[in-house]
């Protein structure tokens, strides 16, 4: 049986912006320049960032602040 906290979850800009108290703007200014994590692409015009590496790098800022 799968364990349901194992089971990826796709988060879109605008709740990861949310979580991170960043602008949309910024989140994909970071993302482009490598400061952020890396968007999963759907389609086209639609990407979405897995949940863990965005919890992940908001833990990593914590140790360094």
């Amino acid at each position: 049986m799968n364990d349901v906290n194992q089971v990826p979850q796709f988060t879109n800009l605008g709740e990861v912006a949310r979580q991170t108290s960043l602008g949309k703007s910024t989140v994909l200014a970071w993302e482009a320049q490598g400061k952020f994590p890396r968007a999963i692409r759907l389609s086209p015009t639609k990407r979405v960032w897995l949940q863990s590496d965005i919890a992940n790098w908001m833990l990593e800022k914590c140790k360094h602040s």
